[in-house]
């Protein structure tokens, strides 16, 4: 059950009728069909016929039906007794699946167990990590490996690097590739990232994070990893005691609201020497290395928007907090508090590298590097979940992706990340029944996306009516997270 979703009254044998179908995979739009769903899966697509007797109807006649989204960056699970809120925001803007950023042993277990929560309408974990590579538990080479091992046993899908070294990251990626699970996560500040693509990096996330990717791409590349621009981040435990776990947990929450607060000086300086140095040929070279070896990036333009302009009325005054529980509005503003105290040296260069984040992005898009779209929800100040993914998706056009592009990132690309393509992120015979129901058509504009009329999931179907109603019970009680 959930507290702010409830069960839908169009369930079971439904027909969305007379709809045009779009296939992400190659921007195909095919009009006038019947998707013909039941049992939470697609029993067929056909050419629109007679209504199907005993059928729920859905009328899509001048719509367009896409693959519900996913989004593939969140820490939705960072709160499993309370989720309830954050999942339903998800529903309300047609996001059914997701990748966990974070995890622990405990959500490995509880996932074998099959005791994790699944309110009403709740979306798919599609892939969890356990717990972050951190000087806690990879202070050393050896430690990384043995916590690599660790979490390869408790059924991790894959392992995250949060705060290590370049040494502490090798020796987990060596690890992983022997053992087959995948690595992704944050580049090591001393890291090449085309060292990390060619020793079988998954993901790099956040375009980074900081200054290494964009190090790659200067004239001055030398210069600025001389300067060895790193986040001035509090001294985590390296004990794994009950108390060093919990002090860790606390730090990791307090910094993940927005580590822009950190940035030191030499960061500052880092940013400007690469950013006023970008060579787009070397670029275009970072960008054809990460081709030849599959090296997927999850830009989340929304996180780092919302971590380098973190006290913009954008973000401290957007309408769309009234969904957030109290408490964790509460540590929003004094984060954004925090960073209006930063030096104005620090603030413009944390502004200015907006351009050159949108500038890359742009870049590995047109050289076919592949890429996931994700936000970074839950515990990030400003970022509000399931509606984050619509602005990722309008930051994604803002650096100068086409339509097409940013709908792949959503669906096609993320089953052809996770390898399962054929299950997901399309519209087919035996494909789940997780669709969105579109006003207009996303191929010719991206804000397509954001003009949702209906969510199916897993068979079961929530008008625009519904999603309002969804919306305004969460606004009477908010609880995201």
């Amino acid at each position: 059950m959930s507290k702010y979703v409830e069960p839908s009254a169009v369930t079971g044998h439904v027909v969305v009728r007379d709809v045009t179908v779009v296939d992400p995979l190659d921007g195909s739009r095919t009009p006038g069909q019947d998707v013909e769903v039941e049992g939470g899966r697609i029993m067929s697509v056909t050419a629109t016929g007679a209504p199907i007797k005993g059928a729920h109807i859905v009328e899509g006649r001048g719509r367009y039906l896409v693959p519900a989204f996913m989004d593939m960056h969140t820490h939705a699970l960072e709160t499993p007794e309370d989720m309830d809120g954050t999942y339903a925001l998800m529903l309300a803007n047609g996001i059914v699946g997701f990748r966990q950023m974070s995890g622990s042993r405990t959500l490995l277990a509880s996932r074998r167990e099959g005791t994790l929560p699944a309110p009403t309408g709740a979306p798919a974990l599609l892939a969890t990590a356990g717990e972050l590579l951190t000087p806690l538990n990879a202070s050393t080479a050896e430690g990384a490996v043995a916590a690599v091992r660790e979490q390869h046993a408790d059924g991790a899908d894959f392992v995250k690097a949060g705060v290590t070294t370049r040494e502490t990251f090798l020796a987990a990626l060596a690890e992983a590739n022997r053992l087959g699970i995948r690595l992704g996560g944050h580049l090591a500040p001393d890291l090449d990232p085309r060292e990390a693509a060619r020793n079988g990096v998954w993901s790099i996330e956040h375009l980074g994070p900081g200054v290494t990717v964009f190090a790659a791409a200067s004239k001055q590349e030398d210069e600025v990893r001389a300067m060895r621009a790193t986040r001035e981040l509090p001294p985590l435990p390296t004990t794994r005691s009950t108390g060093a776990l919990q002090a860790q947990a606390k730090m990791i929450k307090q910094m993940a609201l927005n580590p822009a607060t950190g940035t030191s000086e030499t960061e500052a300086r880092a940013y400007e020497l690469a950013d006023g140095s970008y060579d787009q040929g070397k670029a275009e070279e970072l960008a054809a290395i990460f081709v030849e070896h599959g090296t997927w990036q999850c830009p989340t333009l929304i996180r780092v928007h919302t971590q380098q302009f973190g006290d913009s009325p954008e973000h401290t005054q957007d309408p769309r907090r009234r969904y957030m529980a109290p408490e964790e509005l509460q540590a929003w503003d004094q984060s954004a508090a925090k960073f209006a105290e930063l030096p104005d040296v620090t603030r413009n260069a944390l502004r200015g590298h907006w351009d050159a984040q949108l500038r890359m992005t742009k870049t590995f898009a047109d050289a076919g590097v592949p890429m996931i779209a994700g936000t970074d929800a839950c515990g990030a100040a400003g970022i509000v979940p399931g509606f984050a993914l619509h602005d990722e998706f309008d930051y994604l056009a803002e650096a100068g992706l086409d339509p097409l592009t940013i709908l792949q990132m959503t669906t096609t690309d993320p089953a052809r990340f996770l390898g399962r393509e054929g299950e997901l992120g399309r519209i087919g015979t035996a494909m789940p029944a997780d669709l969105v129901l579109l006003d207009e058509d996303p191929v010719a504009d991206h804000t397509a996306l954001h003009r949702i009329a209906g969510v199916m999931r897993e068979g079961a179907w929530w008008d625009r009516a519904d999603l309002d109603a969804i919306l305004e019970r969460i606004a009477a009680k908010p609880g995201a997270h």
